[in-house]
């Protein structure tokens, strides 16, 4: 087995937790946030539970069964 096959079932799941952790880091470091263009402490606290809730709840619903074209 290839490390893409191994990796497929949970690609979807990484995905969600990448995503929301980029857009809030995105977030924190603007001038306009608590830290300015530093990440504060509870920035990061807040990135790391937006990773981890989100991934978990996508990881958490099963994936449907491919439905089969029809001849």
């Amino acid at each position: 087995m290839n490390v893409v096959e191994a990796v497929k079932p949970y690609l979807k799941s990484a995905v969600a937790f990448a995503t929301p952790g980029f857009i809030a880091l995105g977030v924190a470091v603007q001038d306009s946030s608590p830290g300015g263009p530093h990440v504060t402490s509870a920035e990061w606290v807040g990135i790391l539970v937006a990773c981890f809730v989100t991934g978990a709840a996508v990881w958490a619903v099963p994936n449907l069964p491919r439905k089969e074209p029809p001849e």
